[in-house]
């Protein structure tokens, strides 16, 4: 509970040597969290919320740029009223529980055409 969410996906992929990665899913919740988001008014807006929210949908990938992890994750998280705010992730805290499944990419097998 508490973790930096973005942070937390960096030092794991550092530990193990993840050079690209897919993030496929999370169970859970964050707070304090920004996320990135088209706005009705056809521009794109930063939403913050302090509140614990549930994680509805992420996807994502780890890559590596200059030998650090880079972090890319879109998520859609509940809001009160039966609706979601979507978009870039760009802080969140994990909230009093969050796993997050990530598959592993073996670069040596992918075949670009």
């Amino acid at each position: 509970d508490g973790d930096d969410v973005i942070e937390s996906l960096k030092e794991f992929a550092s530990k193990n040597n993840i050079q690209q990665a897919y993030i496929k899913e999370a169970e859970g919740k964050i707070r304090d969290f920004e996320i990135s988001a088209f706005s009705g008014r056809g521009s794109i807006e930063n939403y913050r919320d302090k509140n614990q929210q549930d994680v509805i949908a992420i996807n994502g990938q780890i890559t590596q740029s200059k030998g650090n992890p880079v972090i890319q994750l879109k998520i859609s998280v509940s809001r009160a009223g039966l609706n979601a705010i979507s978009g870039l992730l760009l802080s969140a805290k994990a909230g009093e529980s969050l796993d997050i499944a990530i598959e592993k990419r073996d670069m040596s097998k992918m075949i670009y055409a």
